[in-house]
């Protein structure tokens, strides 16, 4: 996060020095990482008045200009392109100085050229090399720069630690100056001038996702003109990082990098309708997004839409069909708050990090969307001559509610080690922006810009950081332990790689770096990263899955004659986001089986390894994690047999693939021997493994067990029979196991017959025989209907 002094000091008045101001925020938690002085090279620059410009007759882009300074006429040498009569102009005379450079008298071409019309690039104030800068005619030549704009400004580069989205903005860390005993903060003072034309005449709002988006906030601004940004505001944008585009658009950053709330300017014109939908995105729909880039999104984005068609990626990146252009008039400003955890999840998917997306999946205000808007229309109304309709329509079905903490004073000194009273305490929270209330224990309410306050340790750390960890004394306390708590994705890792691995299963850690030509031979290049400056051919791409990776180790292994093996990895996959992007980084389990179930021994024959070993083995794992139920569906794989593909489903969500690698397969990676492989998304199985494991009653009654044989058509699936037999039970089946498959005598050709165990149990007592007999005469039926099922005898 880059923060600008000069605006700082419009927000609150402070006397601090810049080293000052860099000491305090560094020991209060935002460390201060650089510090750099911006336009301390730049003197004598003036305003002037270009009366003529000739061409260079011995030159195609020179030209001639004749300019009043203010006191004198004076002759420059010019090549830039936009140059013209009576623009008013920034020039530096012989003896000034900008970024690099004195200037002197000089002569081009034969020509004397008494100093220099400036771009803005040349003094460093934006990145527009190609223009002179050209300033408003009101402005009288003579007039120094610094008269101008306040061009000379300090920087400091803070390293934002993630909860604290709240210092993502130059009123939070003014607020963080008020805590720290600066002086008083205070919001930018505007006036918002409205036209007598209602905004809910020509604007709705609907929100079909309030889980996702709690509070949107529109208004429209007519009859703007796009064009440059003025100086000050060009300058602003380009000391803090960020590129100047247009006025509009600069003025949306220019909000959100003081107040800290993302915005987003839409071209009315270009809405279907005149509304705003705000709704969940289907999986698969694809959009396009402002760099041009189609992106493909999943049902975890949010899309603004005008009813029908997405305009944007809620609190991401807008849409390419929506953009301000040079042609824009009427403006739909967005001022909105999405939830942190939707934006993070879309963002990650596409691999796409902005401004807005960062300090949404941090935690934006909620409270501060309609502030930001009047705030945003006010300069719009200001600099670009937009007329701003009457009213703010504001849909906000989800109100922020804030957490309610009791702190404890003398806790407050335990954890500390400190002797900090009760009334310092409230006068730090209430510079922190939080309310505060009691006399004894405090009674504090959390903040609509402060997500990470919720318990009184977090009270705690607000007062020690304020307060000054170095101005508490140092002691030694015996006892406890400094523990960084693992993720719950740690923790999930290290279950999984303890099941598999007292399983029997052998924990592997290739590289994750592949051979491209195996890639290729796959068919594997589109879905593939390959490096830009790769040490060689073999090491050239980043793995887009697992089991590019295992192969090799299976074929090493085959080779050194270990032929029974039982293989696991998790590791980082790395999927292609668009060009010119990162890839997305991914987390996936993949699980490979060859040879014997076990070592022979005199009196054992043990039997290969087929594909219900590893469905037998996935089947354990869910169990284990508390997931499931597990099945398979015949699927498609690059690596896999066709009729031997299957996609792996945990409750209705798809987990993977699984199945025995094809001849082609084999020969790519030089392997002879059947292997088994299931390649899991590890992400899916965070999602779904439940935080404590689930208990289940003991049976009090006993079973009743049947066994049922059906000749059924071969394309039928075991598991939809099983679904089947369970759905058809009226709650009386617990258990429904496939133990035999046949083909063969007296089974028609295209017939195959499948035999299962079925367990019915009541939990309200001992079932009788009839009432087993009625209930698998009601499964037969239900057989018999679906999949045309004809009883075995």
């Amino acid at each position: 996060m880059q923060v600008s002094f000069n605006l700082l000091k419009t927000l609150i008045d402070f006397n601090w020095s810049i080293d000052e101001l860099a000491h305090r925020l560094t020991m209060s938690g935002s460390e201060v990482e650089n510090i750099e002085k911006k336009g301390i090279e730049i003197s004598g620059i003036i305003a002037a008045k270009v009366q003529s410009v000739e061409k260079m007759a011995d030159s195609d882009k020179l030209t001639v200009c004749l300019l009043f300074d203010g006191k004198q006429k004076v002759q420059v040498v010019c090549g830039a392109p936009n140059v013209a009569a009576d623009q008013a102009v920034l020039f530096a005379p012989p003896g000034s100085r900008i970024p690099g450079m004195a200037l002197e008298k000089t002569t081009v071409h034969g020509t004397e050229s008494c100093g220099m019309i400036l771009s803005e690039a040349e003094l460093e104030l934006s990145d527009n090399e190609a223009e002179i800068a050209v300033l408003t005619n009101s402005i009288k030549p003579g007039t120094a720069l610094e008269k101008i704009i306040d061009y000379r400004d300090t920087i400091f580069e803070l390293e934002i630690t993630p909860n604290r989205p709240d210092c993502l903005s130059h009123i939070g860390i003014a607020r963080e100056i008020q805590a720290m005993g600066g002086g008083m903060m205070h919001l930018p003072e505007f006036k918002l001038d409205e036209i007598s034309e209602m905004a809910d005449n020509v604007l709705s709002i609907s929100i079909e996702d309030p889980d996702g988006c709690p509070r949107y906030t529109g208004r429209i601004v007519r009859n703007v003109k796009i064009g440059p940004s003025p100086l000050w505001l060009k300058m602003l944008l380009f000391y803090l990082g960020m590129r100047p585009i247009n006025n509009v658009v600069d003025i949306t950053n220019h909000v959100m990098l003081e107040l800290g709330h993302p915005l987003h300017a839409f071209d009315y014109d270009l809405f279907t309708k005149p509304q705003v939908v705000v709704r969940k995105a289907q999986q698969g729909e694809r959009f396009i997004t402002l760099d041009g880039v189609t992106r493909e999104l999943n049902s975890e984005h949010l899309m603004i839409t005008d009813g029908e068609e997405g305009v944007a990626i809620a609190g991401i990146m807008g849409g390419e069909k929506s953009e301000v252009s040079e042609k824009t008039s009427n403006i739909l400003l967005e001022s909105a708050y999405f939830n942190p955890v939707r934006i993070r999840r879309g963002s990650k998917a596409l691999g796409l990090v902005t401004e807005s997306s960062r300090r949404f999946e941090r935690g934006a205000d909620p409270e501060m969307a309609p502030l930001a808007n009047d705030r945003a229309c006010e300069l719009m109304s200001r600099l670009a001559g937009g007329r701003v309709l009457v009213g703010m329509i504001d849909a906000h079905p989800g109100p922020f509610t804030p957490v309610r903490i009791e702190l404890r004073p003398e806790r407050v000194n335990s954890v500390l080690g400190s002797d900090i009273n009760t009334k310092k305490m409230s006068e730090i929270l209430s510079g922190l922006g939080i309310r505060t209330s009691g006399n004894g224990n405090i009674k504090a309410e959390q903040p609509s810009f402060r997500p990470d306050l919720t318990r009184e340790v977090d009270l705690i750390e607000e007062i020690g950081r304020v307060y000054g960890l170095d101005n508490i004394p140092a002691v030694f306390s015996p006892g406890g332990a400094l523990i960084t708590p693992e993720s719950r994705e740690s923790r999930l890792m290290e279950r999984v790689k303890s099941y598999l691995v007292g399983a029997g299963g052998i924990e592997i850690f290739p590289t994750t770096l592949v051979d491209s030509r195996m890639v290729e031979r796959f068919g594997l290049r589109q879905s593939a990263v390959r490096l830009v400056n790769p040490l060689s051919e073999e090491l050239s791409v980043v793995r887009p899955n697992l089991i590019l990776s295992m192969l090799p180790v299976i074929r090493r292994n085959l080779n050194f004659k270990e032929k029974d093996l039982f293989l696991f990895e998790l590791g980082s996959v790395y999927v292609p986001t668009g060009k010119g992007q990162l890839p997305r980084q991914a987390t996936s389990l993949i699980i490979a089986m060859t040879g014997m179930e076990r070592p022979v021994f005199w009196n054992d024959n043990p039997p290969p390894r087929d594909l219900f070993s590893l469905k037998g083995t996935l089947e354990c794992l869910a169990d284990f994690l508390g997931i499931g139920p597990l099945s398979l569906k015949p699927g498609s794989h690059f690596a896999f047999e066709e009729a031997r593909s299957f996609e792996v489903y945990i409750g209705e969500d798809m987990a993977g693939d699984l199945g025995r690698m094809s001849v082609k397969a084999g020969s790519i990676a030089d392997i002879k021997a059947d292997v088994y492989l299931a390649e899991l998304d590890f992400e899916k199985l965070t999602e779904l493994v439940p935080d404590s494991p689930p208990m289940t009653e003991l049976d009090r009654f006993p079973s009743a067990d049947r066994d049922i044989a059906i000749i059924v058509d071969e394309e039928a699936q075991a598991e939809d029979i099983r679904k089947l037999i369970f759905a058809s039970g009226d709650g009386l089946v617990s258990s429904v196991i496939v133990f035999d498959l046949y083909r063969g005598r007296n089974i028609p050709a295209g017939k195959k017959s499948l035999a299962f165990a079925i367990k019915f149990r009541s939990p309200d007592g001992t079932l009788t025989d009839q009432e087993v007999d009625e209930a698998q005469n009601r499964i037969l039926k239900a057989l018999e209907e679906r999949f045309k099922a004809v009883l075995r005898s």
